[in-house]
């Protein structure tokens, strides 16, 4: 549509003074990355992507995290919000950021780092270079429980905008408001007797429920809570112009003083949690034909009686079957008060909406994630300089002693080589494995024992486990140590891009999740051109099939092998213990690998109690602070960490690293076919 295009325009034409706003706005600066697309995402691809504006949408979304959960424990959730203090609360999601100012770029690059699976629109939000966004990518986009609010109404004054941006977006309309099935908070203070509760209450609201409350008798303790937090000093001027004893919750500590009459809620995301204790409620907004009045369903969640005014335009489904005492003007506000203080308690909504809503959500938990994209593409002219130095770089291979298995990767860091370089060896008698020793004390001498500092984290893992290794700056220096030793083959790993030695056999390795690295270096993370994939005899992909353009590039004569990595044991104080060994207490996460995301979701999937995730850089050396706090938690909580992690603790620490084995799925004989010279036999 000729608007919609006009938008988009203007906004990439702006849009180097939309970053100068967000970088000099106080209230934008704090989340900055996030609002220009370019957040740190820790998320695999393929996260159910919830967007819930303010705190009131994310009640929405945490009503339905729950039964989520249950179904798909598993899946990644990202909410984004555009209200900071919606962003604050974690409500159960993976990663919580702020959605990207509306400019096209900056949605792309945002998208294009997520890799949603569908978005999932809450309410009223409605963007048009989201939504343009979306389709570009080929993202699903739902919207759950929409409602005609003030965005809305605005986008339908243009003819056609709002039908063009809602074309092939699919609504999900709940048989009622979900916010009344969203967890209800616990107040975190307290006051005496009655109170009536002004929630979300709009201009004008304030001064009718003043002049409502001054007729009762006897006067309950009036809470104003303004939807608006712009116009809290605005509600205090008021209450001190009328000469009220008032007080701020901000200005409380656990309980209101007894001689307080009005107290303002200034204040966020405590509303809900004053209703189950209040006396009634009035809802804000309904006074407003302009506003269409706000939703009723904290309230209704926890049963407290409900005064409205006529206006219900905005959340007309949520108001049907409520029984509220309706005030038709302001006048008649303090009739409808007196009725709903002296009326009985309503029962609690049960969840009948809910079950229909996962099952409307099931298609979109199952799309296929947003395929894989360069993540810094305007720096593409570097980047074939890169390429350009890497390609006439000398290989100089020299001959070792014994056979060697190269097993490498295209991309820096996460593909799992490791894992797979571990699964060759354990199964090839005499084996070594080779490493460089990321991360090892400095000196180019061969170590073979010694603990991580002389070995490097990843050899000092495969250590632990029994495996004989080698670690050296110099590949070929160290083959011929270990096999000076009676090594009888070695298995170079991110063997790829070592050039000093000649191998028998060369497996590349990559994560079928991210295969290209988002681009060569530096615009993602591949090291070296595609083409050198035809110099593979075994494609080895972790995480779903290599993708066409590997195929392509492939020798005709490549093996191509499936697998992905599966949790076996618990590993404890150098014991190793079944999966259902872990005591039944709260857990601590502590990830410091390239992509700790996937170590968090296998614990979700194994149904672990994790009450903290915490993330390091790869190769992370834990300080003398981290391991006091595992001291500090293991009292009361199981503290878990990967086996990798484990490499870099201190043996006796009590922590529980998880061990992860591969498991193959397409291509296991053909693999024993080209590791069969080498002795190849299946573990005991």
């Amino acid at each position: 549509m000729f608007v919609v295009a006009v938008y988009l325009v203007v906004g990439v034409l702006l849009a180097p003074l939309v970053a100068l706003g967000v970088a000099f706005d106080a209230r934008l600066r704090p989340h900055a990355r996030e609002r220009l697309g370019f957040p740190k995402t820790r998320l695999e691809p393929g996260a159910l992507w919830f967007h819930a504006a303010s705190l009131g949408e994310r009640r929405v979304v945490e009503a339905v995290l729950p039964g989520l959960r249950l179904r798909e424990p598993a899946l990644d959730v990202l909410i984004t919000c555009t209200s900071a203090d919606a962003r604050a609360r974690t409500g159960g999601a993976d990663q919580v950021l702020c959605l990207p100012v509306d400019v096209l770029p900056l949605v792309l690059a945002f998208v294009d780092r997520v890799r949603p699976r569908a978005l999932v629109l809450v309410e009223a939000e409605l963007w048009p270079a989201l939504i343009v966004a979306c389709r570009r990518r080929g993202i699903p986009v739902v919207r759950l429980a929409p409602r005609e609010g003030p965005g809305m109404r605005r986008l339908r004054r243009v003819p056609g905008l709002a039908e063009a941006l809602l074309a092939g977006v699919t609504e999900l309309i709940p048989s009622q408001d979900l916010k009344a099935l969203a967890p209800i908070p616990r107040a975190a203070f307290s006051w005496r007797g009655d109170a009536l509760v002004g929630g979300s209450t709009r201009e004008g609201d304030e001064v009718a429920l003043l002049d409502a409350w001054r007729d009762l008798v006897p006067q309950p303790l009036l809470v104003l809570a303004p939807r608006d937090p712009a116009r809290f000093a605005a509600v205090g001027a008021l209450l001190t112009g009328r000469g009220l004893r008032w007080s701020r919750r901000s200005a409380l500590a656990d309980s209101v003083p007894a001689a307080t009459k009005v107290l303002l809620l200034d204040t966020l995301g405590e509303l809900a949690g004053l209703y189950p204790r209040a006396r009634a409620a009035f809802v804000g907004g309904t006074f407003d034909a302009g506003v269409g009045g706000h939703s009723p369903a904290e309230a209704i969640a926890a049963g407290c009686p409900l005064v409205r005014g006529p206006q219900i335009a905005a959340n007309a489904a949520a108001w049907v079957g409520v029984d509220a005492d309706v005030a038709e003007s302001r006048e008649r506000l303090s009739v409808a008060l007196r009725a709903a203080l002296s009326g009985p308690r309503t029962t609690p909504p049960v969840a009948e909406a809910l079950a229909p809503v996962l099952d409307a959500l099931r298609p979109y938990v199952e799309a296929v994630p947003s395929p894989e994209r360069s993540l810094r593409p305007w720096l593409w002219p570097l980047a074939w300089v890169w390429l350009g130095v890497v390609s006439i770089w000398p290989l100089g291979r020299k001959q070792a002693p014994i056979p060697v298995v190269s097993v490498g990767g295209l991309t820096a860091g996460g593909s799992g080589k490791t894992p797979v370089a571990a699964w060759i060896a354990a199964r090839l008698p005499g084996s070594v494995v080779v490493s460089r020793g990321y991360g090892r004390r400095a000196g180019g001498d061969v170590r073979q024992t010694g603990g991580v500092r002389e070995l490097g984290d990843e050899a000092e893992m495969l250590a632990r486990r029994g495996q004989p290794v080698a670690s050296a700056p110099d590949r070929h220096a160290a083959v011929v140590v270990a096999a000076s030793g009676g090594a009888k083959v070695a298995v170079l790993d991110d063997g790829f891009t070592a050039r000093g030695l000649a191998r028998q056999l060369e497996i590349v390795v990559m994560d079928g999740r991210w295969p290209d690295g988002g681009g060569p270096i530096p615009v993602g993370t591949r090291r070296v051109p595609r083409r050198w994939l035809a110099r593979a005899d075994v494609i080895w992909s972790n995480h779903g099939p290599a993708p066409e353009w590997a195929r392509a590039v492939a020798r005709p004569d490549a093996s191509f092998v499936e697998a992905a990595l599966v949790p076996v044991a618990w590993l404890h104080r150098g014991v190793r213990h079944p999966l259902d060994a872990l005591p039944a207490r709260p857990c601590v996460a502590m990830a410091g690998i390239a992509r700790p995301e996937a170590f968090f979701r296998t614990l979700r999937s194994l149904g672990v109690d994790v009450r903290q995730c915490h993330t390091f850089p790869d190769h992370h050396t834990f300080a003398w602070r981290d391991l006091q706090a595992i001291e500090a938690w293991k009292d009361d909580h199981n503290v878990l960490v990967t086996e990798k992690d484990a490499a870099r603790l201190p043996e006796g620490l009590s922590v529980w690293a998880l061990v992860v084995e591969l498991e193959i799925s397409v291509g296991a004989d053909a693999l024993a076919v080209r590791l069969a010279p080498f002795g190849f036999t299946e573990p005991a």
